[in-house]
């Protein structure tokens, strides 16, 4: 006997009958997956990407019962037509269907980080790819949990979920789910190799800037060494002309001016020759 709630107080009666004691309301704050295997029931608490997050799956020998507002409705029961005629075939189903709907949401949840890891091609946005990569690593972990979930209940033999039943299906998606996992790990392998590329090409880009600036500085450096002996010379002979008889001769402004303009050359031409001109 199985029964299906959208309603959580009408689910939490349902589990009062079983026998069940937990505080349900505190899963449903968890943003982890839970499961209890109990003498007389197994609890699991499995959440998604959807917009109601929340699946609470209870099976047990009297009633099995899920709290989830995902559509699982007859039409999803009739694919297992043989095996809900067998004991425990309806819980069995029960528990597969739910698991099938987790799956999917993480596997639609992929597929939109998918699409903004190729909307990073070309672009450097790195506080984006940082999102992006903490967001998949956050899925992988869901998803790593989740087939340990499956490997744990096929291993543990839970009496109302019987894999024999559905070993076909249960494979199947035992399948899906490492396949997902596997390119969840991939692709933050991606992301990384990314923001390594944006890293190495920003890192060029500022060296190249660096280079730059050091050229200029080196420039007007030499510049300034080259204008500063003509300043110095003619700073000196300006302020002394009246104590220095060289000056009295009639070539003494220019041969100043001309060794001004030697020095100056001399030093331009041991700048450039140092490449810093």
């Amino acid at each position: 006997m199985i029964g299906i709630y959208s309603n959580f107080d009408e689910f939490l009666a349902q589990a009062r009958e079983i026998g069940v004691q937990d505080d349900l309301q505190a899963l449903l704050g968890l943003d982890v997956l839970f499961f209890e295997q109990y003498e007389d029931y197994t609890l699991l608490s499995l959440k998604d990407y959807s917009a109601a997050p929340n699946n609470l799956l209870i099976l047990s020998k009297k009633k099995s019962i899920l709290y989830s507002e995902k559509q699982i409705t007859q039409r999803d029961f009739s694919l297992f037509k043989q095996e809900v005629k067998k004991q425990y075939g309806e819980s069995t189903a029960l528990a597969l269907l739910a698991l099938q709907e987790v799956l999917k949401s993480y596997l639609k949840h992929f597929e939109k980080i998918n699409a903004q890891i190729d909307s990073y091609s070309g672009a450097q946005d790195l506080p984006g790819i940082e999102s992006t990569t903490i967001d998949l690593r956050k899925v992988a972990v869901k998803v790593e949990d989740f087939v340990n979930l499956l490997y744990t209940l096929e291993d543990r033999k839970v009496p109302m979920f019987v894999t024999q039943y559905i070993s076909y299906d249960y494979d199947l998606l035992l399948a899906r789910s490492r396949h997902l996992l596997d390119r969840c790990r991939n692709h933050v392998q991606e992301l990384r190799d990314l923001r390594g590329e944006i890293e190495i090409k920003n890192s060029n880009q500022l060296n190249k800037r660096l280079e730059e600036l050091t050229n200029i500085m080196k420039k007007l450096t030499a510049l300034t060494l080259i204008l500063m002996i003509p300043n110095i010379l003619f700073s000196l002979y300006g302020m002394n002309f009246r104590f220095m008889p060289e000056l009295d001769h009639p070539l003494g402004y220019p041969a100043v001016i001309v060794t001004a303009g030697i020095l100056s050359l001399t030093m331009a031409f041991l700048m450039k020759r140092r490449g810093w001109l």
